[in-house]
């Protein structure tokens, strides 16, 4: 019976070995975590995922109206300085993120400006994608005179300085959304000529794209059935690392006076009302361009990462 006991007992773990196999799962469940973090973009994902909420639910989550004024809440601080309502009896409403130079609540105006954002970049992206791959597709596929013309329009494009273009059909046209969605579009398309050209160039000539052309396929199919599907992960990783450069864009036509014209609110214009208060309200300039340069990094973290698994040379292991 002792001999039996005895080797039940050496059977059993110890609590010390217990209790080292428990810290030693703990390590390796904390390293997985961090490896997660650090092999996919959760953060800028996170803050993509948080921009097209905004955008979409602007109208509901709006603490305020984003263009009602209230003179008497003029450069009013937020969240950071609440003596200063005790000194202002007269405010009855507290802003969060502060005023801007009129009395209207920077927070709401940037809720306000993510949809706009967003509206931009989706409509003009969607149609500058759409022209710039149907153009490097014809590119790269046909010789002579097609692919010749196509290089030709984009090098004069390439040539072209964007703002002086922009800062011409403002003053012709008149500022207006549409005006500002057909400038970005002009500005995307030309990203995706050139690579999805090169694309093109190689895969024409594979033995897929021959044996479509012996069976009597027509270029239109063979554009659209065997070589669209092998370029459109390089079409979607250049879109996304063109989202951030169009709201950049959007900013900066906005800041120069040709974006979309005021009481409408856009982080670019708000930035640009705000420059004047730097000294004495500084609140109304830095939160959009805080947000700015926080949707732009989180975006082209997520091209890299997009880059890095879809491109075989560039897969990371």
């Amino acid at each position: 019976m002792n001999e039996q006991a005895r080797d039940k007992t050496a059977a059993q773990p110890s609590s010390d070995s217990v209790r080292s196999q428990v810290a030693v799962g703990t390590q390796r469940t904390g390293r997985f975590k961090w490896s997660n973090v650090r092999r996919y973009p959760l953060i800028s994902g996170f803050v993509l995922v948080v921009l097209i909420l905004v955008g979409v639910l602007a109208p509901i989550i709006e603490p305020k109206d984003p263009n009602d004024q209230d003179l008497r809440a003029r450069a009013a601080p937020g969240f950071w300085n609440p003596a200063w309502y005790d000194e202002h009896p007269k405010v009855t409403q507290r802003y969060f993120l502060g005023a801007d130079e009129v009395g209207r609540d920077v927070l709401s105006r940037m809720m306000d400006g993510a949809k706009i954002s967003l509206l931009v970049v989706v409509v003009a992206l969607g149609a500058g994608m759409t022209v710039g791959t149907v153009l490097g597709l014809f590119s790269g596929y046909f010789s002579g005179m097609i692919d010749s013309t196509i290089l030709l329009v984009w090098n004069i494009w390439a040539a072209i300085p964007f703002l002086l273009v922009a800062l011409a059909i403002a003053s012709v046209v008149g500022s207006s959304l549409a005006m500002v969605m057909g400038l970005l579009a002009m500005v995307s398309w030309s990203a995706f000529v050139r690579n999805v050209r090169a694309e093109v160039l190689v895969l024409r000539d594979r033995d897929f794209v021959q044996q479509a052309r012996i069976s009597g396929a027509s270029p239109v199919r063979i554009l659209w059935k065997h070589i669209l599907p092998n370029v459109i992960n390089t079409v979607i990783v250049i879109a996304t690392l063109r989202v951030g450069g169009l709201i950049l864009a959007e900013a900066s036509l906005s800041f120069l006076g040709v974006g979309i014209p005021g009481p409408q609110a856009t982080w670019g214009n708000m930035v640009a009302d705000g420059r004047g208060f730097l000294a004495d309200a500084w609140w109304i300039a830095l939160w959009p361009g805080l947000a700015i340069f926080t949707v732009v990094m989180s975006l082209n973290f997520i091209g890299d990462w997009l880059r890095d698994r879809w491109d075989p040379r560039l897969r990371q292991v």
